[in-house]
C-alpha cells in the first residue's frame, strides 16, 4: 500500500471523528508509524500543521451545521470540542471573519476548508514525451537547476504541471485535491523522482499551492546550461522567453513568461 493511500486512510478516520475525540495514535496507526513522524510527514507536504489542519475541518464542520440545521450554536461548539461559547466564537471568527450567530442569520458565504485527498505522485508523461522515459527526458535536456523552490500560485494545477513538462522538461504531480477534485498542493521539479534516494538530491523546482496567480516575478532560478535551456523552450514551441543577457554583476539571466501569466527568471 502506497503512502498517499495510507494518508487517505489516516485522514478519513479524522473526518469520521471530527464530532468525536480523535486519538492520534488511531490515525498514525493507518501510517504504521508514530505520532510524531505522522505529524511531521502530514506537515511536510502540506506545510500546515495537522492540528490546524483538524481544526479547520472541525470549524468547516460546525459552519455546516450552523447554516444548515437549527441545532443551538452552542451545543455545536460543544460537539466540536470548544469548552465555552466565547472560545468556539474566536475560533469560529478566526476562520470566516465572522461570528457563527451572524454566519447563521445572514447566510453569509463562508470560504470552504475542504479535506484534503492525497494522489498517488508517480509522474505521467505528457504526449510530447510519452515515447520517452524521465531518466531519458532529464539527460537529454541539457541543462540543471542547482537548487531552488519557490511558491508558485496557480489556479489549475493539472495544467500547469502540463506546461512545465511539455515547455521546460521538467516533472511534477498534485500531493492533494480538494473535493472537486482540484488540486490545492502539489510540485513541480527539474529531476524525475526516479533520482530521489533519501532527500540527497537538492531542492529544485516549485511547490506548488493553489490560488490567484501572481501575475509577475515569481521566482529567479539559478541554472547551469542557461543557452541550453533557452533553446529547449523555444525547440517545444514556446516563445514567451526573452534573450539571455549579460547582466554588469557577473551573471548571464533570461525569463520566461508561463502559462499562468507569471513570470520567472533564470540566471547562470
Amino acid at each position: 500500500m502506497d503512502w498517499q493511500t495510507k494518508m487517505n486512510k489516516a485522514l478519513d478516520y479524522i473526518e469520521e471523528n471530527l464530532a468525536c475525540e480523535i486519538k492520534l495514535e488511531n490515525a498514525a496507526r493507518f501510517m504504521g508509524c508514530s505520532v510524531w513522524e505522522f505529524q511531521r510527514l502530514f506537515s511536510f507536504v502540506t506545510h500546515t500543521s495537522l492540528g490546524e489542519y483538524i481544526r479547520g475541518r472541525k470549524l468547516a464542520q460546525a459552519a455546516n451545521d450552523i447554516q444548515t440545521g437549527d441545532e443551538k450554536i452552542i451545543e455545536i461548539g460543544i460537539k466540536y470540542g470548544y469548552e465555552s461559547p466565547a472560545a468556539f466564537a474566536r475560533a469560529f471568527g478566526r476562520q470566516y471573519g465572522v461570528s457563527p450567530s451572524s454566519a447563521r442569520k445572514t447566510g453569509t458565504t463562508l470560504t470552504p476548508y475542504h479535506k484534503l485527498t492525497f494522489q498517488n505522485t508517480g509522474d505521467e508523461g505528457s504526449k510530447n514525451m510519452e515515447a520517452k522515459s524521465n531518466l531519458q527526458i532529464y539527460g537529454e535536456r541539457g541543462y540543471y537547476v542547482k537548487e531552488n523552490e519557490p511558491i508558485y500560485v496557480c489556479l489549475n494545477m493539472d495544467e500547469t504541471i502540463g506546461w512545465f513538462r511539455d515547455v521546460l522538461g521538467w516533472f511534477g504531480s498534485v500531493i492533494a485535491r480538494d473535493e472537486n477534485g482540484a488540486g490545492v498542493y502539489g510540485g513541480v521539479h527539474d529531476y524525475p523522482t526516479e533520482l530521489v534516494v533519501a532527500h540527497t538530491f537538492p531542492i529544485a523546482g516549485f511547490q506548488l499551492s493553489k490560488g490567484e496567480p501572481h501575475r509577475g516575478l515569481v521566482g529567479f532560478i539559478h541554472v547551469k546550461g542557461l543557452d541550453r535551456l533557452r533553446q529547449y523552450v523555444l525547440r517545444n514551441g514556446w516563445r514567451r522567453i526573452t534573450e539571455i543577457i549579460a547582466m554588469p554583476y557577473g551573471v548571464s539571466e533570461c525569463h520566461i513568461t508561463t502559462i499562468d501569466g507569471c513570470t520567472i527568471g533564470f540566471c547562470e
